[in-house]
């Protein structure tokens, strides 16, 4: 196994590798490359496209989402629907698989206390279906408590 090879080439010799030998020596050349995270499809992390699978053996494998090598016996099997009617499958580490699982469960949250009226909407949580003018409770710095402004010749 060359050096030379691109990261593609070595993902597809890892995919095919027969051999423990192999499989370590691409997943050591593999692990020299920066990681090329893709969150484009994090919408469709809902708990129903996933499946978890474990394994009785290690098993080495390119996280499709953080774009990591990963060594595992456990593996997630992400079934994403695509916009023409099929889906991809994509395999993915557990850690990606339990970041997707809370993000679902903070959104399911958030519209519960919403609706609840614990948490106002908007209000820097990367909601935009509400926001609130909170301008009435700023005060003028130099207003005193009575609301008119003092200056430091009448304070003793």
């Amino acid at each position: 196994m060359s050096n030379s090879l691109s990261r593609k080439e070595l993902i597809e010799l890892l995919d095919c590798a027969k051999s423990s030998k192999e499989r370590n020596k691409a997943v050591k050349l593999l692990k020299r490359f920066d990681p090329v995270p893709n969150y484009d499809y994090d919408d469709h992390g809902k708990r129903a496209n996933f499946q978890l699978k474990e394994f009785n053996y290690v098993l080495a494998f390119v996280c499709g989402r953080c774009s990591k090598v990963k060594q595992a016996k456990t593996k997630v099997f992400w079934n994403v629907p695509l916009e023409n009617g099929k889906t991809l499958k994509k395999h993915i580490c557990t850690g990606c698989y339990n970041q997707l699982l809370e993000g679902e469960e903070v959104t399911r949250l958030r519209t519960n206390h919403q609706r609840q009226g614990l948490v106002p909407k908007g209000m820097g949580f990367g909601l935009t279906d509400g926001v609130t003018d909170y301008s009435h409770l700023r005060r003028d710095i130099n207003a005193g408590p009575g609301g008119a402004s003092s200056s430091s010749s009448t304070l003793r």
